[in-house]
């Protein structure tokens, strides 16, 4: 119960910090607003003698109005740069240096293969990145057809990685 009671609180934190904030802008577009309407409600009475009653009160709700379009104005924004971080991933993701090609020509296995289900892997070294450390080191391992296998280690033995590496995720280094 007390691990759960934290992560509710680290939630509402989250959640109160959201809040606040959309409190604070809601505040300073409030003021914004009616310092457009004063401003307005101003300019009307000192040019009355210029003005017809119908354009003062086309006016005056245009500026009534302006609350709920800065409210529009700003969520539409935060929606845009949201929007804006999809296409920087799309970006990112295009620029990406391609992986190995599905099929090798070169090394490709003929029509009858495979004869038995043998699994032979010899001095297998691989990473998860060219600039990491190597997570598995020189594995040796040979399965025979019809040989039911278990991979048992501690976490951080190396048996995802290896697993990883025989469906070709991870790329072999050797």
């Amino acid at each position: 119960i007390d691990l759960f009671d934290k992560f509710i609180d680290r939630n509402q934190s989250c959640n109160f910090a959201s809040s606040v904030a959309n409190r604070w802008l809601g505040v300073r577009l409030e003021m914004i607003s009616n310092l457009i309407i004063l401003f307005t409600a101003t300019t009307s009475v000192l040019a009355r003698g210029h003005l017809t009653p119908g354009t003062v009160g086309l006016v005056m709700t245009y500026a009534l109005q302006i609350t709920n379009s800065l409210n529009l104005f700003v969520r539409t924004w935060s929606e845009i740069e949201t929007n804006v971080v999809s296409v920087e991933r799309i970006n990112e993701y295009a620029e990406l240096k391609s992986e190995a090609a599905w099929e090798i020509s070169d090394n490709k296995p003929p029509s009858h293969w495979p004869l038995r289900g043998d699994i032979q892997i010899k001095q297998l070294s691989t990473r998860y990145r060219e600039q990491l450390e190597l997570v598995l080191k020189d594995i040796n391992v040979n399965i025979e057809h019809g040989e039911k296998i278990g991979i048992v280690g501690r976490t951080g033995s190396g048996k995802s990685s290896l697993c990883l590496a025989l469906l070709r995720i991870i790329d072999p280094t050797t």
